[in-house]
């Protein structure tokens, strides 16, 4: 009962809002955001500007993968590392009141073919 690929990705990037593309926003983001870190400068980003990103990814991230029925990689590639995936994790958990046997449980949950 899940979306294919394709009929996900020709929908993907489509927004009511004329003249706003959210690929390209993305892109933008995900430059400056790279450029800060290669000089060292996160604070560009404000701690809100931070919670807004990581807020709408979760839930855009967990929207689809209950809508369209199917798993993809939350990150690109090897664009994080194990000690960022944790330190995001362990204060994510945190911030919602979860501890790891909490995590535990959904870690175990079927997931679809």
């Amino acid at each position: 009962m899940g979306v294919s690929m394709s009929s996900s990705k020709a929908k993907a990037d489509q927004s009511p809002n004329l003249g706003f593309n959210p690929a390209e926003a993305a892109g933008s983001i995900w430059a400056e955001a790279q450029q800060a870190l290669a000089e060292s400068k996160p604070e560009r980003f404000s701690d809100e500007t931070v919670q807004q990103l990581m807020t709408a990814a979760m839930k855009l991230f967990t929207a689809k993968v209950e809508r369209e029925d199917r798993f993809f990689s939350p990150i690109l590639g090897e664009a994080v590392t194990p000690t960022e995936v944790v330190v995001s994790l362990s204060e994510i958990l945190k911030a919602v009141n979860l501890n790891t046997f909490d995590l535990a449980m959904w870690f175990q949950r079927t997931r679809p073919d």
